[in-house]
């Protein structure tokens, strides 16, 4: 099981929520990319559970109006950031989970 470009995304990701101010999945992100390529099968099928149901990872908007600390010009292209690392999160946790 490769799960090196999994790990390195969710580091990338957690990164990026951490500088606006989003604790609680930058720090669920982080933990699961400190596992690096050891991330065994019970950690992938709970990243793909991040995905589903109300409050879950899908849900989250970079947002002044949720407390981020970012400009309102500065919400579209971090967003845009988040769904391009949400996305490839998801995918690769698919790949991984069926390997």
């Amino acid at each position: 099981m490769n799960s090196a470009l999994l790990a390195a995304t969710l580091s990338e990701c957690a990164a990026l929520l951490q500088r606006v101010g989003e604790t609680f999945w930058s720090a669920r992100l982080a933990q699961m990319a400190t596992r690096g390529s050891h991330l065994s099968a019970a950690d992938t099928q709970e990243i793909v559970c991040w995905f589903g149901g109300m409050g879950s990872f899908n849900d989250l908007v970079i947002s002044r109006a949720n407390d981020h600390a970012i400009s309102a010009a500065d919400e579209s292209s971090l967003n845009d950031e988040l769904d391009r690392m949400r996305a490839l999160i998801y995918e690769e946790a698919c790949r991984v989970v069926r390997s």
